[in-house]
């Protein structure tokens, strides 16, 4: 790691200087503190270079304001620092531009200051840390959201972007040892190609480098703003400027949006309840943001993680298992901590251990797996075949996530199928219709099972390049009931029920010429 962050230091121009390296407890990215007695020789990297905008009076105004704020607000909980997205929550222009309900609903309630300054980029927000913006504040969390304007009007690249966003985090670690920092990715926007590219390797980089920081959350809410694959401009305010802009700047619906995906895991992090219940916040798909654990289970579900990450460096899969505890508790590499499906499993896949890897985890939904693989778990993996079995979990809620609707769930396995394909677009992709569960026919899992197969049987029914297969008729009886024999707590599989799973993936192995 420290070799790691040596080479992006000298190639963002800096000379290393290790009494102002900061380094976290756990073994992520080394990230550079921008104050100190002894400060780094930042002159390559103009995003980690502090920067005033002291010429421009409003800013200058805005910033003694804030001092004031903060020497007024000792008790603030929740800061949010940024750029324009975050300033606009002062704002109440009716209708594009009216924030200040959003921000009411919330953010006040939970003493919240708004550190967003129009225009700032990585270097400002570094300037206004260092100049008391933050001074004998003790905040439960902090928000950020920053970058666009460094890939933006300032042209950084995505590198010298990154090490400015590393050094806002490092000073914020240093400034507010005790504060929980929640980081977001980089909006989409339509500004040019060139900037997309630039912003999605930030966030990829950002995905990585803090994706289990005891102190750092990462999340990434860019999928709200597409829609039908596309970018949804009429949530962006800009293009119904008088200049009629590009879409940048989330409209008064885009900014709602926006704090509903954010909220969930606001919520966690403050240690308060969300602060609208999550059945009411249907206007955002949860299924596809990418979140770690969200539900305890039998296991711990990080050590899974670094055990997927370390077995596939070991072995040469030539099929990827993919899915929740169904698919987890089946067998395979890494070892669970309990099996359901031995029998089963040796009759497919026999005795060869490095034939299979298994990324199946329990309690997981469409948005733990793109967690996970944005973390790595399919990174350099070429499998023969990929099965897929998701979408079980996202038709339950809990305190932690609400449940999916069968149109939700089906955007978040073709997000899954993109995620895959961009990976290892050479690989068959089989997509396995979610089981019967529930021990009669009447039980109300049923009808969203079957709405949301025949959503996804039209998805990928005729899709050359995915097979789907739906095997769930062969576990039950004629009447509908879901037989013991077949599923013991009437949701995972007995060894029986993973036999007809293993006899199908068999055939269709065979007529894949996949046969692992």
């Amino acid at each position: 790691m420290k070799r790691m962050w040596a080479r992006r230091l000298q190639k963002s121009g800096c000379a290393l200087n290790l009494a102002v390296i900061f380094v976290t407890a756990t073994l992520l990215p080394m990230r550079m503190i921008a104050s100190g007695p002894a400060p780094l020789n930042q002159a390559g990297n103009p995003a980690m270079v502090p920067a005033d905008r002291l010429s421009e009076d409003w800013w200058k105004q805005r910033h003694e304001a804030v001092l004031h704020d903060v020497a007024e607000h000792p008790d603030t909980q929740l800061l949010l620092i940024g750029d324009s997205i975050t300033n606009n929550y002062d704002k109440s222009t009716l209708p594009d531009e009216n924030f200040q309900p959003t921000w009411k609903t919330f953010y006040e309630p939970r003493k919240a200051l708004n550190l967003g300054f129009s225009g700032d980029t990585t270097a400002n927000v570094l300037w206004r840390l260092d100049h008391g913006e933050v001074a004998g504040l003790h905040p439960t969390v902090a928000l950020i959201l920053i970058g666009t304007n460094n890939t933006g009007f300032k042209s950084e690249s995505a590198e010298q972007t990154e090490v400015g966003i590393d050094a806002v985090i490092a000073n914020l670690e240093q400034r507010l040892p005790e504060t929980k920092i929640l980081l977001l990715g980089i909006l989409p926007s339509d500004i040019s190609d060139s900037k997309t590219e630039t912003d999605l390797a930030v966030n990829a980089y950002l995905a990585n480098g803090y994706s289990e920081n005891p102190r750092v959350t990462y999340l990434e809410v860019g999928s709200i703003f597409y829609k039908n694959n596309k970018l949804d401009a009429s949530i962006f305010y800009d293009p119904r400027l008088p200049q009629h802009g590009k879409p940048l700047h989330p409209d008064t619906n885009g900014q709602r949006m926006m704090a509903e995906a954010i909220e969930p895991t606001l919520a966690k992090l403050m240690g308060d309840s969300p602060r609208m219940p999550l059945d009411a916040m249907t206007e955002i798909n949860t299924a596809l943001i990418p979140v770690p654990k969200l539900e305890q289970d039998s296991y711990d579900w990080y050590a899974r993680h670094h055990a997927e990450l370390n077995t596939k460096l070991r072995i040469n899969p030539r099929v990827v298992m993919i899915g929740d505890s169904i698919t987890h508790f089946w067998g395979g590499l890494p070892n669970a901590n309990h099996v359901n499906g031995p029998t089963a499993w040796q009759h497919l896949f026999r005795d060869d251990a490095g034939a299979v890897l298994n990324l199946g985890f329990g309690w997981d939904r469409t948005q733990n797996v793109l967690w996970r693989l944005r973390q790595g778990e399919f990174d350099g993996l070429t499998p023969r075949a990929i099965v897929l079995m998701i979408g079980t979990n996202n038709l339950s809620g809990s305190s932690n996530a609400r449940a999916s609707t069968p149109q939700e769930i089906v955007a978040g396995i073709e997000a899954i199928r993109e995620e895959l394909h961009r990976r290892s677009p050479s690989s068959r992709l089989i997509v396995m219709a979610i089981l019967p569960r529930g021990r009669s026919a009447a039980d109300p899992f049923r009808v969203s099972i079957i709405a949301t197969n025949k959503l996804l049987s039209a998805r990928f029914g005729n899709d050359a390049s995915v097979t789907y297969l739906d095997i769930g008729a062969k576990f039950l009886d004629a009447d509908g009931t879901l037989p013991v024999s077949m599923m013991s707590d009437g949701v995972h599989p007995t060894d029986a029920g993973y036999e007809i799973w293993a006899d199908a993936l068999a055939d269709t192995f065979r007529k894949l010429n996949t046969t692992p």
